[in-house]
């Protein structure tokens, strides 16, 4: 979570910079606006008490980091782009890599004049754009912040049973690389990674995590 909000404060205007990410053990994310309570439960409820809950600085649900794939993008963000543009946008070029590699997704589209809650936990239903499978279940969520012109993405992708990670994170780097051209990052500067360790600790407090 700091390096994100690092690479979002730090990177170049025009920059785009792609990681995936691995947790250390199972961990639970929620999101900036919702109530500590809420995910210490859900994490509860999914059997991960004593699991780390922290508070994402992007919107969005509670998110069981137990086997997914997650995955930030910092890039630019005009002002004219809504949000629903950009998660259309990432989550096609995601779409693009799956494909690559055999798995039967599409983006979600509700059915018309179709109106329900945002759901409190990202995977219990689709959104407009996720990604769902060929049974319509939903296989990738994200949630946005925007922070002048620019924004960060963070997502989860949960592909029961998927073992061919590199390949899949190879294909979808491409596919993001063809969308966003040549603005693409490759490498962390060390100025980031100073900013990182600089914010680390606020997404370790209490602080942070219970302002809610």
């Amino acid at each position: 979570m700091a390096l994100d909000e690092a690479c979002l404060v730090c990177a170049p205007a025009q920059g785009v910079y792609l990681r995936f990410y691995r947790w250390a053990g199972p961990a639970v994310t929620f999101g900036y606006s919702q109530a500590f309570a809420l995910a210490e439960a859900a994490a509860q409820g999914r059997g991960l008490a004593g699991a780390d809950v922290v508070r994402r600085s992007t919107g969005g649900g509670v998110v069981f980091h137990d086997g997914d794939i997650t995955f930030s993008l910092c890039f630019p963000w005009p002002r004219i782009c809504s949000p629903e543009r950009i998660y259309e946008r990432i989550h096609a070029a995601v779409l693009e890599g799956l494909r690559q590699e055999g798995v039967e997704a599409a983006l979600w589209r509700p059915p018309a004049a179709a109106g329900r809650p945002r759901q409190a936990q990202c995977f219990t239903g689709p959104e407009p754009s996720d990604l769902v499978d060929g049974r319509g279940r939903k296989i990738l969520g994200g949630a946005l912040r925007r922070r002048g012109a620019r924004g960060l993405y963070q997502g989860s992708l949960r592909l029961e049973g998927w073992t061919r990670r590199a390949e899949l994170e190879t294909n979808v780097t491409e596919a993001l690389s063809r969308q966003w051209g040549e603005g693409m990052i490759r490498e962390i500067e060390t100025e980031w990674l100073r900013q990182a360790e600089c914010l680390a600790d606020k997404y370790r407090s209490d602080a942070w995590n219970k302002r809610r």
